[in-house]
């Protein structure tokens, strides 16, 4: 790392001043110079504070720019503006300008006016004390009036260039757009800026994936680590890949897609831990270690050999791409299997996960891949010198020291790990929380926070890894935020502050007028957990005790079921009620009073934002069935209590019979408005996420998915064959059965007093 990341915002901008005066291209900016000089006074070379100079001059550019110089004026742009390419006509930063412009913007520029967007490749515009591998990225943009001129170190650079001002241009309310004038020269802290795709519980549409490049790329993302699990077809092993999985011509077209855009993509192969997506196959049942699905036997040959199978597949399936993920991550059982001749122990153990991972990275050096790996539990500190140089690993800000330092004696080459997502449910913790008993400052910060944590304890960084897992069934559009604020801190690390990166993103994502979106966010994070911590968890009806977790065999093995209990019915015959709900659930409905009012106001935003958003329209859908879901949950609670209080109510009658059944017909009627909330949220729910994913566990051709439940994990996003995992907690109250048992109380208690039942469909009495 250079030590210029270290140096804060205004010394970089006084900087790129010194240093433009005492070149020797100082006259081509003399112009530029002169503007300044009478300016300086107003804007002044410095952050301003609380905000970077863009941002304190009106503008948003996420991942921040290392050097910004401007005169605190503004230039305008429009359609009359025309392009000129000195990269060659089939530059993709050319291709991404004009395909940006005219999608983001709706702008097409025609070239009938004088106005000139240049661009361009200049070798060593960025300074020679820039590491090279950094400088290719480099680019910089000099905006004068008439004209903006984008040079690239490289190409690579040049395309960075491109995507800063696609998202610069600010629309004007006189018409066009408006650019800040002055000089940006940018490049990147760290090479190697990687976000997560975890499709193990669903599979996104090939045109999805080539959207999610472009906007990584928006972003300056340059490796994708793509968990495909079974979402490849494996050619060797073709019972592996789910029924429509992505065949290798597709794989290809990916992976043009990608490199044409300086996209890296990773694949990370779950093996030999997190393996049930093969090991549930009969065809691989002698592999499994123990006779768990979860983990294969390490001490099989065979077992290695099925990885490997797997690796060469999906090697040949990404051509052009230089890593492969070997991911070892909670390998918890290393040398358990009885195949194994050595003592199951923390030592054995250990070194049986240096085993493989040796091997492992001998196989893919001789296929031409360099491998990354979790290097993490059961690998014993010592045993990190037994590791290859060159190997690739995520280190986070809670890594000792001592466990850095042997990896970088190594050879071990870090990147900076932050989970954005782990298990929660709905929406990421963005923001600070409570969640599941503890206290977290959010993910946000902690993106922030890691680089400069591991710094601290002398890691030696290459990029940055952004997590987020597909468990509990996220929605990828919940991620942007996480994804583009980890690059972010991987680009420009330390700085702006963790509130401008956010708003900066905000502006950036949906367009400049979308004031609102921070508070959508909250109150997503908010609803969310309101969602999760709803629920009773109760022992498990629908599943056995797993085979262990990460504390060891036989450790940690309950397993839980998401759901509520229904108020009690009254005694058939004396309509005897004693209510439970109500005094059970007294906090929660409480809170859900406090959380409706905020969902009203949470839906209310993003309707509107529809109309004001000017990009990634789809993302506000995907968040309002989001929106929409957490509602219904708020809904059914306060519904079930007022079904209770009009239990109470109609056992408090007593001899007025017929009043008694006017209350009981009203509560089994507002079960029926439960219900078809349900069924009309839950069909436009499906709608929204299958435009961008595959049905869950469809059947493609003939061939059906195989949904056998992991031995050891058990994921909020697996326990149902479809997407209706989101609604098992309600399934499991079956207030269909609750709801038929009461209206046989009331036709019972109706023809034993014989009063008449009105307002009750009579067919729902009749069996």
């Amino acid at each position: 790392m250079n030590n210029k990341t270290q140096i804060i915002n205004g010394d970089r901008q006084w900087s790129l001043f010194r240093n433009m005066f005492l070149s020797r291209s100082f006259f081509p900016h003399f112009y530029l110079f002169i503007l300044l000089a009478f300016t300086l006074p107003l804007t002044g070379l410095c952050s301003s504070g609380f905000v970077n100079s863009l941002r304190g001059n009106g503008y948003s550019l996420i991942p921040a720019p290392q050097e910004t110089l401007l005169t605190g004026k503004n230039i305008r742009v429009d359609e009359s503006w025309k392009i000129t390419s000195k990269a060659g006509e089939g530059s993709i930063a050319l291709r991404r300008l004009e395909d940006g412009a005219k999608n983001f913007l709706d702008l097409e520029f025609t070239g009938k006016g004088a106005g000139e967007i240049v661009l361009e490749v200049t070798p060593q515009i960025i300074k020679d004390s820039i590491d090279k591998d950094l400088a290719r990225q480099g680019y910089q943009i000099e905006i004068v009036p008439g004209q903006v001129k984008i040079s690239g170190n490289g190409e690579e650079g040049l395309f960075y260039g491109v995507q800063s001002l696609l998202q610069l241009l600010r629309p004007s309310s006189g018409g066009g757009y408006i650019l800040p004038e002055g000089k940006i020269i940018d490049w990147p802290d760290l090479t190697f800026r990687s976000i997560h795709w975890d499709t193990k519980h669903h599979q996104d549409r090939m045109e999805i994936l080539k959207r999610f490049l472009d906007e990584a790329a928006y972003f300056k993302v340059n490796a994708i680590l793509f968990e495909i699990e079974d979402k490849y077809e494996y050619p060797s092993h073709p019972v592996i890949g789910a029924p429509g999985a992505f065949t290798k011509a597709e794989m290809h077209e990916l992976c043009a897609y990608a490199l044409e855009r300086y996209i890296q993509i990773v694949p990370v192969i779950q093996a030999p831990a997190h393996m049930s997506y093969v090991l549930k196959h009969e065809e691989f049942a002698h592999l499994r270690a123990d006779g768990m699905n979860y983990q294969a036997c390490m001490c099989d040959e065979e077992s290695k050999q099925l990885i490997f199978d797997m690796y060469r597949d999906i090697i040949e399936a990404t051509p052009g791409m230089k890593y492969l993920y070997v991911s070892t991550d909670e390998l918890y059982y290393a040398g358990i299997c009885d195949k194994c001749e050595n003592e199951y122990n923390p030592i054995n153990r250990s070194q049986v996960w240096v085993d493989f991972v040796n091997d492992a990275v001998q196989f893919l050096s001789a296929h031409g891949r360099q491998a990354f790996a979790y290097v993490m539990y059961p690998l014993l500190l010592n045993d990190i010198t037994q590791l290859p140089a060159g190997l690739t690993a995520p280190v986070r800000d809670v890594e000792e020291a001592e466990w850095i330092d042997k990896l970088k004696k190594t050879g071990i080459k870090q990147i900076a790990y932050t989970p954005i997502q782990g298990n929660e449910m709905l929406f990421p913790n963005y923001f600070h929380t409570q969640f599941r008993g503890k206290e977290l400052n959010g993910c946000l910060v902690d993106a922030a926070d890691t680089i400069p944590k591991t710094l601290e304890n002398k890691a030696e960084l290459m990029g940055t890894f952004a997590g987020a897992w597909d468990d509990a069934g996220l929605h990828n559009e919940t991620f942007w935020l996480g994804w583009a604020t980890v690059t972010q801190y991987g680009w420009t690390i330390g700085t702006p502050g963790i509130e401008q990166s956010t708003a900066d993103f905000m502006d950036a994502f949906y367009g400049y007028n979308s004031p609102d979106m921070v508070e959508v966010y909250k109150l997503l994070q908010e609803g969310a957990r309101f969602y999760e911590n709803l629920w009773d968890r109760v022992p498990s009806t629908e599943r056995g005790p797993g085979y262990g977790s990460s504390r060891g065999k036989g450790m940690g093995v309950d397993r839980f079921d998401l759901t509520l209990e229904l108020p009690p019915l009254p005694t058939p015959g004396d309509i005897n009620m004693a209510p439970a709900f109500n005094y059970k659930y007294a906090l929660k409905l409480e809170a859900a009073l406090k959380q409706k009012q905020k969902n009203d106001r949470l839906i209310g935003l993003l309707q509107r934002s529809f109309s004001r958003a000017t990009r990634n329209r789809y993302n506000l859908e995907a968040l309002l069935s989001i929106a929409y879901l957490e509602r219904h949950t708020i809904n059914t609670l306060l519904n079930l209590s007022r079904i209770e209080n009009l239990l109470v109510q109609g056992s408090q009658a007593r001899r007025d019979f017929a009043n008694v059944v006017t209350h009981l017909v009203e509560a089994y009627k507002l079960a029926d408005e439960i219900k078809k909330e349900e069924r009309e949220m839950w069909s436009n729910f499906k709608v929204v996420w299958e435009k961008s994913h595959f049905p869950k566990c469809r059947s493609v051709d003939g061939k059906d998915f195989v949904h056998v439940l992991d031995d050891v994990k058990d994921h909020f996003a697996d326990r149902r064959l479809g997407l209706e995992y989101m609604l098992a907690p309600f399934e499991r109250m079956n207030l269909d059965e609750w709801q038929g048992q009461l209206a046989v109380i009331i036709r019972n208690f109706a023809k034993a007093k014989k009063v008449p039942i009105e307002g009750f469909a009579i067919e729902v009495l009749d069996d």
